[in-house]
């Protein structure tokens, strides 16, 4: 909290002047202001624990410690020993238990959501809802087919002595857990950076035979060309064979010329 700028704060400020009918009238407009869904500070007060003295004043400081910790399911088992709630305090009481409810599931029924509220109609539920969604207690949808809320994130509650053992194993969990995943994320990045070195290996192993069989390729082809020293299938006539074969062809054309005459 800063200062006393927050709705609470000014509450927690007017609480530490305030005694007796005062300071109960002081918890009776914070149960009902719709700014204020945490009450650990206020009830940490000494004059709101003070009320525990008289039986009024006890009543009511139970009541606060079930708007703290508590839910619509819990006031309601107890309401004959409890201060009767205004309208603005039960829907106060029934969008914590929504915030309650989403800490522990984020997938809630809205059979689940009507019964621990203590609505009948689809319409009242899903006023709730967007009333919480608004108020900036909960993120999250409505799945209509599914027939739930889908939670993404919620507001925190006040918490109990009783609930730190909790609150710290569960995140004792949470760090293992973030410890494993980050282990199998570095073995992730290890085999991949392996598999890239393997890969760019290869390649470059390909590389040099696909070069190597080119160069004997092109060999091969230069030693078969034409007047080559390759021994190739194909022979050329020399210069002197075909000069002599010229002269005969030049012989027994004249002659035969010469027999026509």
């Amino acid at each position: 909290m800063e200062g006393g700028s927050s709705p609470l704060g000014q509450f927690v400020i007017l609480a530490q002047g305030a005694q007796g009918k005062a300071c109960e009238a002081l918890v009776r407009q914070a149960l009902d202001h719709s700014g204020v869904f945490v009450f650990g500070e206020l009830l940490d007060c000494a004059n709101v624990k003070a009320l525990e003295g008289s039986p009024d004043g006890a009543k009511l400081l139970e009541l606060l410690r079930i708007f703290a910790y508590g839910t619509y399911p819990d006031y309601k088992a107890r309401s004959a020993t409890l201060p009767e709630l205004t309208a603005a305090q039960r829907r106060k009481l029934q969008l914590l238990t929504v915030v309650s409810l989403a800490t522990k599931d984020k997938y809630i029924q809205f059979a689940d959501l009507q019964a621990a509220l203590g609505v009948d109609s689809p319409r009242e539920l899903e006023d709730l809802i967007i009333d919480a969604v608004y108020q900036g207690l909960v993120v999250g949808k409505m799945d209509q087919e599914g027939g739930c809320l889908i939670v993404e994130s919620c507001a925190c509650r006040d918490c109990r002595d009783q609930d730190i053992d909790y609150i710290i194993e569960t995140l004792a969990g949470w760090h293992d857990n973030a410890q494993k995943m980050l282990g199998a994320l570095d073995g992730m990045v290890q085999y991949s950076h392996s598999s890239y070195e393997k890969h760019t290996a290869a390649q470059e192993e390909l590389e040099k035979l696909v070069k190597s069989t080119r160069e004997r390729l092109e060999e091969g082809a230069t030693g078969v060309r034409p007047g080559g020293d390759g021994g190739g299938g194909c022979t050329r006539m020399s210069t002197d064979d075909a000069d002599e074969e010229s002269k005969r062809a030049k012989s027994t054309r004249g002659r035969w010329m010469g027999g026509r005459h």
